[in-house]
């Protein structure tokens, strides 16, 4: 955690030297597009020089180009791993490998070149109940047989929607264009799709949380909580000309990735309505495509190589209202109290200690663990966002442990949605 209280500034700097975002150097510097993990493997595509899986935690990495013989086949949009088989949507077409990667071969039957293109220009590869979509240059495509033939769902001119999701049973897809539509909906499964007219800019990502429906666009994040009929801003932090590129949630954090001219990192404990920035480590990057969460750490796919930082540095909240070291142990009751969706919970410890608050429902069953960490001596706020968990009684519990620290206490908080 970050300390801010002054005769410990030595510590300050240093766990801000290790809480920052670092280049996995065993990565080449390509520009990546998208990372996914398929049976404990990660595969990660790239701009022009193909694909590339690691088998040891990132230590070392593989080229898997087998079969993709062209440069715009090596130019690979988007990935998709489902039946232990592997789909590259790329700008020659769509490519599949039932071997892990070590054999590809192209399945575009079906998928028209045309409108001034001359290949097939596929943005992304989309599961929605065993039916697979993608967006392509002439159209969003559907194959029911396992991307052996497709058909076209709707036709057009530079149509690439690059990103699907399917929201309460609704199908979204993403348009980042400067002609409308800048997205696509679809009621029926994918058979039709319209234009989703009621989203004014062009939409890079989607994601979909309970009623909650985030979209990342050229102007930051929005969001919509009937489906789509109507989007409230949610931008005030975020650099000038925010493209949100990609958008997940950690440990009940947002976080968000901004390409293009706002390039930088940024998260929220509060569901967007504020934003703090979390670019430590960053340099300007053109692009930012593509956030995961791996084990303990967020991977980001970048124009520059790819990108780490621990989860544990992304989540904690900066401890703050204290300039001097607190002489005893406390436990403030959370605010607001009753809450929806998000709380703030208090705590002074005077010692450094380990520290650890869990949260119990009525019947004292574990529900989520809000904290895990050592921590230094100090004043502490720390953001709780219950979103996902339902309306109730709960109680939080405190312990802290370590350099001769012990202490033990819990609240009850009220969650009504």
């Amino acid at each position: 955690m970050r300390k801010i209280i002054i005769p410990f500034l030595l510590i300050l700097t240093i766990s801000v030297v290790h809480s920052q975002w670092t280049q996995i150097s065993s990565a080449s510097n390509f520009s990546y597009t998208h990372i996914i993990i398929a049976n404990g493997v990660l595969y990660a595509s790239t701009y022009g020089t193909g694909i590339q899986k690691t088998t040891d935690g990132t230590a070392t990495w593989q080229p898997v180009n087998n079969g993709l013989n062209t440069s715009q086949a090596l130019t690979v949009q988007q990935l998709l791993f489902r039946n232990n088989e592997l789909f590259a949507a790329t700008v020659n077409g769509m490519y599949k490998s039932t071997d892990g990667g070590a054999s590809w071969t192209k399945k575009s039957n079906g998928i028209v070149v045309g409108g001034g293109a001359l290949y097939e220009f596929d943005a992304s590869i989309f599961d929605n109940n065993g039916t697979l979509f993608t967006g392509a240059y002439t159209g969003i495509y559907r194959s029911t047989n396992d991307g052996e033939n497709w058909i076209a769902a709707n036709t057009g001119s530079a149509v690439m929607p690059g990103f699907f999701i399917n929201h309460n049973g609704l199908l979204f897809a993403a348009r980042e264009t400067n002609n409308m539509p800048y997205a696509y909906e679809s009621t029926d499964g994918g058979l039709t799709w319209s234009d989703l007219n009621n989203i004014n800019l062009p939409t890079i990502t989607f994601l979909s949380e309970g009623t909650t429906l985030w979209a990342g666009t050229i102007d930051g994040v929005w969001f919509t909580t009937n489906n789509g009929i109507s989007w409230t801003s949610r931008n005030s932090g975020l650099s000038l000309d925010p493209y949100s590129s990609s958008i997940i949630r950690v440990n009940g954090v947002l976080v968000t990735s901004l390409k293009f001219g706002g390039s930088g990192m940024y998260k929220s404990t509060n569901n967007g309505l504020n934003w703090i920035n979390i670019s430590d480590g960053l340099p300007f990057l053109e692009s930012i495509d593509f956030l995961i969460v791996y084990g303990n750490k967020v991977l980001a796919a970048t124009s520059d190589g790819i990108y780490q930082r621990n989860i544990s540095d992304i989540v904690t909240s900066a401890p703050n209202i204290s300039n001097q070291i607190p002489k005893t142990y406390k436990l403030y009751q959370n605010y607001p109290n009753p809450f929806n969706p998000s709380t703030t919970i208090g705590f002074s410890i005077p010692k450094k200690g380990f520290i650890n608050i869990t949260l119990y429902n009525e019947s004292g069953d574990e529900v989520k663990t809000i904290l895990n960490e050592t921590g230094e001596a100090g004043e502490y706020n720390i953001s709780f966002n219950a979103n996902g968990l339902p309306s109730g009684i709960y109680f939080y519990k405190i312990n802290v442990s370590g350099s001769g620290a012990e202490f033990s206490d819990s609240k009850k908080m009220v969650l009504l949605k």
